[in-house]
């Protein structure tokens, strides 16, 4: 797994796991630069949102966001991410428990 896609998922992980907010506030904790994509997660409450989008802006592939995002959802049962595309960006939203424990079984 590339080093910056490791860096925002253990941080998300982390925080999840310690009960803290994955606010906007610390954006550059839960985000960053993914080869030509950017990617942002955020969530209060029960629901863990990311968002991806084109460095360029110019309008998102729907496959290519998926593969971008592969890394952080791929280990979670797809029935519970929720998908929403746009021309110019994607929007994954899953629970916190589930994505926490998506990952922890995972990691066996």
């Amino acid at each position: 797994m590339e080093t910056e896609t490791l860096r925002i998922l253990q941080s998300v992980l982390e925080d999840i796991e310690a009960n803290r907010t994955i606010s906007l506030n610390h954006a550059d904790r839960y985000g960053g630069v993914l080869g030509d994509y950017k990617v942002q997660f955020e969530g209060e409450d029960d629901l863990l949102h990311c968002s991806v989008q084109r460095v360029d802006q110019s309008p998102l592939d729907v496959e290519q966001a998926h593969r971008v995002v592969e890394p952080f959802f791929g280990c979670c049962p797809k029935g519970l991410v929720w998908f929403q595309p746009a021309e110019f960006s994607a929007h994954y939203f899953i629970g916190h428990d589930d994505f926490l424990r998506a990952h922890r079984e995972a990691q066996g």
